[in-house]
């Protein structure tokens, strides 16, 4: 199987159990809160990002063969340690329209840096992508992004449900 799981900037990984809830792209674990958005366009995305509130962000869950797709980690909540800094480490978890596992990347650096202020978000300078290319399945991947805040001792799960279809020729 060629893998083509790339870096936004770094990445996050997960838990290779199925999840028995409805897919959910938010997750919370005591002031934890995590949201995954994935977008085709991640250049405009962070254009976005970098404007004054509300943003105005390019998303989509369904992607062609043979394009990228990225995603961006959006955090809020976490808690410092003794030297003022947040510590989240994170799992990312593909699995194929089969329910087997395509991918894993694990113990990524999610943030390291000082909290924000009160539920504010921070977008996490790592986020992984995905390429489906010639010759793998097309239909619906399943992504699960699991961090963990290491200071307060909690974890985040969210799931988003990722469609790859064939790409439409020019």
């Amino acid at each position: 199987m060629m893998l083509a799981i790339a870096l936004l900037l770094a990445s996050a990984g997960l838990s290779a159990e199925p999840a028995a809830k409805p897919l959910t792209n938010e997750g919370r674990a005591g002031d934890l809160m995590i949201l995954q958005l994935w977008s085709d366009k991640p250049d405009e995305f962070l254009t976005e990002w970098s404007k004054p509130t509300p943003p105005h962000l390019s998303t989509t869950t369904k992607i062609e063969r043979n394009k990228r797709i990225t995603a961006f980690i959006i955090f809020a909540g976490c808690k410092a340690d003794a030297s003022g800094k947040c510590n989240l480490q994170g799992n990312v978890e593909f699995r194929d329209p089969d329910g087997q596992i395509y991918g894993e990347q694990k113990d990524i650096d999610i943030w390291s840096g000082p909290p924000i202020d009160g539920y504010d978000l921070r977008l996490s300078p790592v986020g992984p992508a995905l390429i489906i290319e010639d010759g793998e399945k097309l239909g619906d991947y399943t992504v699960r992004i699991t961090i963990t805040d290491r200071n307060a001792d909690v974890t985040a799960t969210t799931e988003e449900r990722l469609t790859v279809v064939e790409a439409v020729a020019n």
